[in-house]
């Protein structure tokens, strides 16, 4: 996502590469974090159900949580 609309703003604006992923990053920057927040309220609580389905559900929810925080984060700071 972050790429992409890096691209799209060097194409439309004219941009250089830093100026382009700095503006990238202040338009999408917040819908990462709102998106990874609402994930996590979602499958977190998933992961204290009670009895066998919550076995399956706990690591169900702990393998998309974190999944979702490395993703975000490798999105915020590597790219």
């Amino acid at each position: 996502v972050v790429v992409e609309n890096v691209e799209r703003v060097m194409a439309e604006e004219g941009l250089g590469p830093k100026e382009a992923a700095r503006k990238s990053m202040g338009q999408i920057q917040g819908a990462l974090v709102g998106i990874a927040l609402v994930l996590s309220a979602v499958f977190l609580p998933m992961a204290f159900f009670g009895g066998s389905t919550g076995v399956i559900y706990r690591q169900f929810s702990i393998t998309i949580v974190s999944a979702m925080v490395l993703s975000v984060l490798v999105a915020l700071i590597l790219t």
